[in-house]
């Protein structure tokens, strides 16, 4: 959603601005802007579009340098992307100019009370009643003017502040929404995600609830909201700035698939012994005794997170004889199931920031469950709020299709799986014993897996060019697999596909196969292998044109389908993370085919930020 970056230091504002907007743009925008000061003036700078949209008004309209100031990218929720609505936004004398991420939720009450009293407004955004609200509530010091407003807001926020009167000063706030501080020598920086400001520093602060963040020249205080100080606890992150830029590949995406071997070896880096899974970030709260306490499990996602979360169901249910439930997270806060301290919630979020996700979270809480989150981004909303976390370590994911994120988080349900079997079995069964030893070489059969299909499915994408139509079908964990193949060639294809169970297309779906209409099989599951391939007969019958994937080895397949791809046999529960790969790959070469942006489809954005 909307991204918001800020600077106070020595050097020019507005490159580092620009560069950490541009950082950002994963996030999905329709519109930029700026504001900097100088120390006595402040200029502003909005443009509809992208970034390099803003770098062309600039060029038009040069701002005075500078060496504070704040940016923001706009995502439109309340009003049409256009000038007027981009941020940073004024009230009715400019004296103060604000970026925001999230949803004033009671704007319109504010908006009616405030036109009461005089105030003229020019935008249809929610964001529009705090320069407003500053300028109604002025004390004459910026910082107490912030502190009045604050209680009158409600809703998810984040928000950098600037004063026309106060012109060496930025006030932060974060109300579950996220913006991070980051530390340099003698300079500070403020970003909705860690990227942004990698090139920059490793040291960050996330603002906490209820907390505002004061940036002056060389100083950053933190304070409540009732102006207690607070010390800040620097995170460091050890994430790598070649991680948010291109090296060899056309594409985030693309560069992020192929990175899928190193993210899952980093993954299980330590986790892994010759005799089981060790987890420190939870094993001193969850003792033998709390584990065998768990009654049922929930496990709570979004989106590509949500696929990885059904698999999660498949593994734990096998390994633990423990009932799993898997909700949306948009769903689960209005309508879930008696919840007590005996039933474990288990959220997956790529970002930590999850709108949907976060409310999930809290309901769980409401409830006294213990919350067990898996995320890929320290120091995050989630990770903060859950009871205990497990990082997946994929480094940075730009793209706004998730890849590497997914397959890792995929890699920590099963070290999770395994852990938890643990607990209550104080050993593995051979079934769980031969998953621990397929996990040691799963980074290998990734790698193999790349190897095998990269290539092959550049070419396969040719076929799709100008399909607008797609279905992809299994059975068991392939069916789950075939939702998120599905997902990914609707998000950057822009292809109409849909996933079937392969055994409920006679019900009914098998009138929409007409002749030449693209299939892909998905068959990695041994022991469902004879009923899929007649699946595969029944859509051949109607003259589909169908894609197998497979395990090497596979040759009854081979004969039922019009083309194949092989990829390594392993676990069955690790099949879904090698299948996903050629999926990937489908969705990234037909988006390029096509002529599709596949780092930032339309209408999508990376972390979503608002419900």
């Amino acid at each position: 959603m909307s991204g918001i970056v800020g600077y106070i230091g020595k050097r020019n504002a507005q490159p580092i601005l620009l560069d950490s907007l541009e950082h950002l743009d994963y996030r999905g925008y329709d519109s930029a802007g700026i504001a900097i000061s100088n120390g006595t003036t402040i200029e502003k700078r909005r443009s509809v579009g992208r970034v390099k949209d803003l770098r062309t008004c600039i060029l038009r309209e040069p701002i005075p340098s500078g060496t504070i100031g704040i940016g923001h990218t706009r995502w439109a929720t309340h009003g049409t992307p256009s000038v007027q609505n981009s941020h940073p936004l004024t009230g009715c004398d400019d004296r103060f100019l604000v970026v925001h991420n999230g949803i004033i939720e009671n704007y319109t009450a504010l908006k009616r009370s405030l036109k009461k009293q005089g105030h003229v407004f020019k935008t249809d955004t929610d964001t529009e009643v705090i320069p407003h609200l500053l300028e109604q509530y002025d004390t004459g010091d910026f910082e107490t003017t912030v502190q009045a407003i604050l209680p009158l807001l409600r809703g998810s926020f984040a928000l950098a502040m600037m004063s026309r009167e106060h012109p060496n000063m930025i006030i932060a706030v974060s109300q579950d929404n996220p913006l991070i501080i980051g530390f340099g020598k003698g300079e500070a920086y403020l970003a909705s995600d860690i990227p942004a400001l990698l090139p920059y520093t490793r040291e960050f602060y996330p603002i906490k609830n209820n907390e505002m963040a004061i940036l002056t020249l060389g100083k950053v205080q933190l304070k409540t909201y009732d102006g207690i100080s607070v010390e800040p606890k620097r995170v460091t992150v050890d994430w790598n700035v070649q991680d948010v830029l291109f090296p060899d590949q056309d594409h985030h995406m693309l560069k992020e698939i192929l990175e899928q071997t190193k993210a899952v070896e980093e993954t299980l880096k330590g986790r892994l012994t010759p005799v089981g899974v060790k987890l420190p970030e939870i094993e001193a709260p969850w003792s033998k005794e709390r584990v065998q306490n768990i009654s049922k499990i929930h496990i709570v996602a979004s989106g590509t997170s949500y696929h990885a979360g059904i698999i999660g169901k498949k593994v734990l249910e096998q390994l633990l004889q423990i009932p799993v439930q898997v909700s949306f997270s948009s769903e689960f806060r209005d309508d879930h199931p008696p919840l007590d301290d005996r039933d474990l919630i288990i959220v997956l979020s790529q970002s930590g920031e999850t709108a949907d996700t976060l409310s999930a979270l809290r309901e769980a809480k409401r409830f006294g469950c213990p919350v067990i989150a898996i995320t890929n981004t320290v120091g995050s909303t989630i990770s903060r709020k859950a009871d205990n976390t497990l990082y997946t370590k994929a480094g940075p994911e730009l793209a706004v299709a998730s890849t590497k994120a997914y397959t890792s988080q995929l890699t920590v349900m099963m070290l999770l799986a395994l852990w938890l079997e643990q607990q209550i079995r104080d050993t593995h069964d051979e079934y769980s014993q031969a998953l621990l030893e397929s996990l040691t070489r799963l980074p290998m059969d990734i790698d193999s897996t790349l190897i095998m299909t990269k290539d092959a499915i550049d070419q396969l994408a040719q076929i799709t060019y100008d399909q607008e139509h797609l279905f992809l079908i299994g059975r068991g964990l392939d069916y789950v697999l075939a939702l998120e193949g599905a997902l990914k060639l609707q998000e950057v294809a822009y292809i109409h596909a849909d996933a079937y169970a392969a055994g409920e297309m006679k019900h009914g779906t098998m009138a929409l196969i007409t002749p030449g209409v693209p299939v892909i099989a998905l068959a990695t599951q041994t022991h469902l292998m004879d009923k899929v391939i007649s699946n595969i007969k029944e859509v051949k019958a109607r003259d589909a044109f169908v894609i197998g994937i497979t395990k090497i080895g596979e040759d009854l397949l081979t004969e039922e389908v019009d083309q194949v791809l092989y990829i390594p046999e392993t676990h069955p529960f690790l099949m879904p993370i090698l299948a996903a790969i050629p999926l990937q790959l489908l969705a990234y070469y037909s988006g390029t085919v096509r002529g599709h942006d596949v780092d930032r489809p339309r209408n999508l954005a990376k972390s979503l930020t608002v419900e």
